[in-house]
């Protein structure tokens, strides 16, 4: 018989409800230009994860702006960063009221942590790779920074990645500077999914 007791049923049908979700967001840099990040949320709303690439020093210090001979370090900040081994003394929160965001997935808990984990799993190697911090194209450079990390880490979920309007956001999408196109597909999550709206 597959008939369920009632209070299994019930059980069932409240965890098939439960929605996680990933949501794009944007860090204002005054009224000009954005630090694009990714967020990730429970069914509550409550969020319990960031994922960045952020400039940094030589002494391994974050830097608010970078500069030539920093490097772009990539980091997974909150509680489900805490819970998979990040020393609380060095969690950070960029979220703010009134930034610009976007849901780009939601899924059940295991799809979502899914892609979210998929993403943290690669940072040790990412951050391997000292990839140099380029900002703003300086002498013709091409800018590799927090927008590159963003558009990367969005890849390797596998999902959508949202480009905020109104901003000025150097080195978005510039992720074959730090990956070649085998190395990304070789990481990126099994089911791709990058040319679906989950809003």
């Amino acid at each position: 018989m597959n008939d369920l007791h009632p209070v299994m049923k019930t059980r069932k049908t409240i965890l098939s409800e439960i929605r996680y979700s990933i949501e794009a967001r944007a860090y204002d840099i005054v009224g000009l230009a954005a630090h694009d990040f990714w967020v990730l949320r429970d069914e509550k709303g409550n969020v319990f994860g960031q994922l960045h690439g952020l400039a940094t020093n030589t002494e391994n210090q974050i830097k608010p702006v970078g500069t030539l001979g920093d490097k772009l370090k990539f980091y997974h900040f909150g509680s489900r960063a805490i819970l998979l081994g990040l020393s609380p003394e060095r969690d950070l929160n960029y979220i703010r009221a009134g930034q610009k965001s976007k849901r780009m997935y939601s899924g059940s808990p295991g799809e979502v942590l899914g892609r979210w984990d998929n993403a943290v799993k690669a940072l040790p190697y990412l951050n391997s790779l000292g990839v140099p911090y380029t900002p703003f194209a300086v002498l013709g450079l091409v800018p590799i920074n927090s927008n590159t990390a963003y558009t990367l880490l969005g890849k390797l979920m596998g999902i959508p990645v949202h480009y905020f309007s109104g901003y000025w956001q150097p080195g978005w999408q510039k992720t074959d500077k730090i990956l070649t196109a085998s190395q990304l597909n070789a990481m990126r999550y099994p089911q791709d999914l990058s040319d679906r709206d989950f809003t």
